[in-house]
């Protein structure tokens, strides 16, 4: 990616295609048992609105040229 500029603070960078996001078990839970992808960002949480834009996008451009970049500080 070497058209991202990085912050000096930033540790880490990833992504997530549609194509990957289509295909998750949003039910599936964590180490607990107790909370699942769903309940902590599925479609009826404030992420809800970023999966309806992806969707889209992926009907235009195609599942896997859709990317929602990450960063972590």
């Amino acid at each position: 990616m070497r058209w991202l500029r990085r912050p000096h603070d930033v540790h880490g960078i990833t992504w997530l295609t549609w194509a990957e996001l289509d295909t998750t078990n949003w039910q599936e839970t964590d180490a607990s048992g107790t909370r699942t992808r769903a309940s902590a960002a599925g479609i009826d949480t404030d992420w809800g609105r970023v999966w309806s834009v992806m969707h889209i996008l992926s009907e235009v451009h195609g599942p896997e040229n859709v990317r929602l970049v990450v960063w972590f500080h």
